[in-house]
């Protein structure tokens, strides 16, 4: 499922390049972006410079509209890619890697579709932390380095240390229903 959509806000998915290098293989490349976090669901940030050589800056491979540039997990403890960079939440992952049409890179095109401006949907076990308590109405953080869940939705306990709301959960993960309802604040 990755991030099933109720509402869908803003697509931006033409404009963004996974800060990872990509061969145009999906089979490869989809190896690649799953070791490196970019999975359906995660919170990504902006990615302007890096410190981390497993997510260099990569070229945007610019469209006809521009570029936005390149996305990582987001880091809200500000440490896996240096002071300052990937720790400001901007989208969601609609999709993790894969060969299918809406997969990040399919066909060569290295781009990740990301959803923002206050989508609402369900987000599987790929995109929240499992250790986290969740209650509905309550708000919801993106993660970081120190509690090993960057990129994930968590919750105020579990935060990163750099981070602010990225939602409200509108629906609490349990054995029958395991997804996170989040009303997106990004």
């Amino acid at each position: 499922m990755s991030l099933k959509l109720t509402y869908y806000g803003q697509n931006d998915s033409v404009n963004c390049t996974p800060a990872v290098v990509l061969t145009g293989d999906p089979g490869t490349d989809q190896q690649t972006l799953t070791s490196a976090g970019y999975l359906g669901g995660v919170i990504v940030a902006l990615l302007s410079a890096s410190t981390n050589a497993s997510y260099p800056v990569q070229p945007t491979y610019e469209p006809a509209m521009g570029s936005i540039g390149n996305i990582v997990p987001v880091d809200g403890d500000n440490t896996t890619y240096g002071a300052g960079n990937g720790n400001i939440p901007f989208a969601t992952l609609l999709n993790g890697p894969g060969e299918f049409a809406g997969a990040i890179g399919p066909s060569g095109s290295r781009k990740a579709p990301v959803v923002r401006a206050l989508w609402q949907g369900n987000v599987d076990f790929q995109g929240y932390d499992s250790a986290a308590t969740f209650l509905i109405g309550q708000y919801v953080y993106a993660g970081g380095s120190v509690n090993t869940n960057v990129g994930k939705y968590t919750s105020l306990a579990r935060k990163g240390a750099a981070v602010a709301t990225v939602g409200i959960c509108t629906h609490v993960p349990t054995a029958s229903e395991p997804w996170l309802g989040v009303a997106s604040l990004l």
